[in-house]
């Protein structure tokens, strides 16, 4: 009898042992697939180092009650040789800026400009953002500016001059997608606007109108594309095209010619609060519209004109 007790005993034992087994082993499982699934769900990192990307922006937004201080400098053209050190004595144009996180997705700005006398004020809206299980397979963020030149009055040569002349506006829809560790790029559609641009009285047969007719669209359509390439978690290659596709109303000559396409090829130092960016770019104009609309610097010599490629720097610093 005591035998089978025993038996009987053993039997019980190893059933609630293999009960266990099945029971916590399935929690487990259940467990690390929750955990690796809300893993996955979670927003990718380190698509960019920065808000800020050469002579644009980049989706990323600072989280909330985060302040970033900004610091945009460019240098003379490469081209204006040895006598000048390469730009670096020439007459260079600057920027300053805030931005500050209202939200974990949204972001707000302002900045002056030392060229045109710029001042600037903006909003970064992050849409989306990219996760790791490809649930949302992008990022998407709004960018917009307004710009208030203040030259003086006489600058902007119109009889009827008003206050508002004096703005312009720049937006954009960033989509960004991080390929790998080593690689991410972002590409935007942007679109620019001008109050007021030149006119000019073109040339009409005696008796014909002559009133003076608008030189370039207000309104002006256009692409940027960015990518880096990291060498590791706080070194990276840089490289930029923004391209506007509105041509002047009028056929180019010596006074007016289509905006360039802007170029910048650069290298970027970053930490969890600083990035440092130096590079060489044919954008010196720091505002986006004003590089879309009016940039008229060649990457390389052309047609006899000198290239306008120019050595700039980028420095953020976050507060946290």
């Amino acid at each position: 009898m005591n035998k089978q007790i025993k038996t009987l005993k053993a039997l019980v034992l190893n059933f609630v042992a293999i009960a266990a087994i099945i029971i916590f082993g399935n929690t487990i499982s259940f467990a690390q697939d929750a955990n690796q699934a809300a893993k996955d769900d979670k927003p990718v990192s380190n698509t960019f180092n920065s808000g800020i990307f050469l002579e644009n922006q980049t989706y990323m937004t600072n989280g909330a009650n985060v302040i970033e201080c900004v610091i945009n400098h460019r240098f003379g053209a490469l081209s204006d040789g040895s006598k000048i050190a390469w730009g670096l004595y020439a007459p260079s144009n600057i920027r300053l800026g805030v931005d500050y996180g209202v939200t974990k997705n949204i972001q707000v700005g302002i900045g002056a400009t030392k060229n045109n006398l710029l001042f600037d004020g903006d909003l970064k809206w992050n849409i989306l953002k990219q996760t790791n299980s490809g649930k949302v397979p992008v990022s998407i963020t709004y960018y917009g500016d307004i710009a208030f030149n203040g030259s003086p009055t006489s600058v902007f040569a119109d009889p009827d001059f008003k206050g508002v002349y004096r703005l312009s506006y720049f937006n954009e829809i960033m989509i960004a997608y991080k390929f790998c560790t080593f690689f991410n790029m972002q590409i935007a559609p942007t679109f620019s606007h001008y109050n007021l641009v030149e006119t000019a009285n073109p040339s009409v047969p005696a008796g014909g109108d002559s009133t003076a007719k608008p030189v370039r669209p207000n309104n002006n359509y256009g692409i940027s594309a960015l990518g880096k390439l990291n060498i590791d978690a706080t070194h990276s290659f840089m490289f930029e095209f923004d391209k506007n596709f509105s041509k002047l109303k009028i056929p180019e000559n010596d006074s007016y010619k289509n905006p360039q396409p802007v170029i910048a090829l650069g290298f970027e130092i970053a930490t969890s609060a600083h990035s440092f960016q130096i590079f060489v770019s044919t954008g010196n104009s720091i505002v986006y519209q004003q590089n879309m609309v009016y940039n008229q610097n060649y990457f390389i010599n052309k047609g006899g004109i000198k290239s306008g490629l120019a050595i700039g720097f980028n420095i953020t610093r976050v507060f946290f």
